[in-house]
């Protein structure tokens, strides 16, 4: 039987040992375990008028529960929600009704049913069939992103993607919650988020060496997931700088809730004359430790070395986006060596390890400085060691989760759909100018998907805590347990919790 938890409370105390609730998982669970062992959380019953009628019937509604609600005046006469005096149940209202909530004017219907229970109506094909039914909307955050994807879509002969414009990886997360784009790849963190948010992995991307698949498989499969590292870099020449010594000096961090340059940094001992274990809050250990640095989508003494964009990609400084040039791994490392004025740079660069050395040839590429190699570059290891930047492996600050690519629970399957054929197509034709995995021809490093991309591996079927690892998985949670974030909170804005 499939009914919705206040069913349950009919059932008498002598039949509940003989019921059990059917959780998705596939285990079951006692009748009382219902907000662990559920289908999903939906809307109740509503009551709906025109337009124009809205405001007698919110009168007579705050009327009537006056005289006959819970605790009405008149309730010895009638009972609002009361129906067994007539013979039945449920009659005009559920009997289990405690209040009727009258919203206000400026409250839209995806409020009262929940973003969720919307994208479930809309892709089960309620509304009828359109083109937007068929097409996948990728979402980009950042003029270079906009070009690469439009690049892609002129790649694929059929269903190609249609790009459509974030501000952020947050703000894409938002959007696709609100049904006004599809997907997204996400790093580890903002999987974390989105994973909150309702939104379920349908390809994790793949940095192993090969990508083969087994005998009699079209696809790699696989459970294993290769990592990345977060590390420390500094300028070979800047030898007085180790972990431990960092207080006073210029940062620089890929972007905020970054796994490399957000999350694992503060975790290390970073200067021993603050204490950062004092706190859980990232921003609050990095705001007490730098004297100024970069790391956008943040604000205050964090943005001041921020460059902002220029040309087509003109932005505010510190925006969490490519348009920002200290964004990213590769803006990370501008950020190291400094702009070409030498006004804005810093001291330490906390980012990936995995295109380090793609992303300081492409420095000169760039225009954006000459003569940087490797050997200008050292890692910063968390015993105090400086090591060469080939030795990472020993000298990180921990192990980064693969992106994921993320959707609406309903979409998982035309997503992935969508990426195998992508991937199939491109890969099927190794002459084309586009490349899904690459972004130097861009100007960035790591647009739509990170460049160290192998090849897509299916994940719909797996629980993004899996994939992120319980270790991983537990430290993020801690620290957003304590650190305010503006998109968790529209997250558990929900119809479950909105009343």
């Amino acid at each position: 039987a499939f009914v919705d938890h206040l069913a349950l409370e009919s059932v008498e105390a002598s039949e509940q040992d003989q019921l059990r609730l059917l959780c998705p998982d596939g285990t079951n669970a006692p009748l009382s375990h219902y907000r662990s062992c559920n289908l999903g959380c939906g809307p109740g019953g509503g009551v709906i008028t025109r337009y124009n009628f809205r405001k007698v019937v919110r009168k007579f509604i705050t009327t009537i529960q006056l005289l006959f609600g819970r605790n009405g005046k008149g309730r010895q006469r009638f009972q609002l929600f009361n129906s067994t005096s007539f013979g039945e149940n449920d009659l005009l209202f559920r009997d289990m009704t405690d209040k009727l909530v009258v919203l206000p004017d400026d409250v839209d219907v995806s409020q009262v049913l929940g973003l969720d229970y919307v994208a479930l109506l809309k892709g089960l094909g309620l509304e009828g069939s359109s083109l937007e039914d068929s097409v996948v909307r990728w979402c980009c955050i950042s003029h270079a992103e906009q070009k690469k994807c439009e690049q892609w879509a002129l790649s694929i002969k059929s269903d190609p993607p249609v790009c459509v414009r974030g501000v952020s990886m947050r703000d894409c997360i938002k959007r696709i919650k609100k049904d006004e784009v599809d997907a997204v790849s996400l790093d580890a963190t903002h999987s974390y988020v989105a994973g909150k948010c309702g939104l379920i992995p349908v390809v994790i991307e793949y940095y192993g060496r090969t990508c083969a698949p087994a005998e009699g498989s079209a696809h790699l499969e696989t459970d294993v997931f290769p990592s990345v590292a977060g590390v420390a870099v500094a300028k070979h020449s800047s030898r007085n700088i180790f972990m431990g010594n960092l207080g006073g000096r210029r940062s620089c961090h890929s972007h905020l809730y970054s796994p490399a340059g957000w999350l694992l940094p503060y975790t290390h001992t970073l200067s021993l004359e603050h204490n950062n274990s004092a706190s859980c809050n990232p921003n609050q250990v990095f705001d007490e430790v730098f004297w100024k640095g970069c790391l956008p989508g943040s604000q205050g003494n964090l943005c001041k070395v921020c460059m902002g964009g220029t040309g087509e990609a003109a932005t505010k400084r510190c925006s969490d986006n490519h348009n920002e040039r200290y964004y990213g791994n590769m803006g990370a490392l501008r950020c190291l060596v400094g702009d070409p004025s030498g006004k804005s740079y810093g001291e330490v660069a906390f980012l990936e390890q995995h295109s380090l050395h793609t992303n300081i040839l492409s420095l000169s590429s760039s225009g954006w400085a000459e003569g940087w190699t490797s050997s200008d570059f050292e890692l910063l290891c968390a015993d105090g060691r400086r090591a060469a930047l080939s030795e990472w492996e020993s000298c990180n600050l921990g192990a980064v989760p693969p992106n994921t690519i993320m959707t609406r629970p309903v979409l998982a399957a035309r997503i992935y759909n969508f990426l195998i054929k992508s991937q199939e197509t491109l890969g099927a034709n190794p002459n084309s100018e586009f490349k899904l995995f690459e972004s130097h021809q861009y100007g960035e490093s790591d647009l739509l998907f990170k460049d160290a991309t192998r090849c897509f591996v299916h994940t719909s079927h797996m629980e993004y805590r899996t994939i992120l690892g319980e270790a991983f998985y537990s430290h993020v949670e801690n620290v957003f347990n304590c650190t305010h974030s503006d998109i968790l909170e529209f997250c558990n804005k929900d119809v479950c919790s909105a009343f």
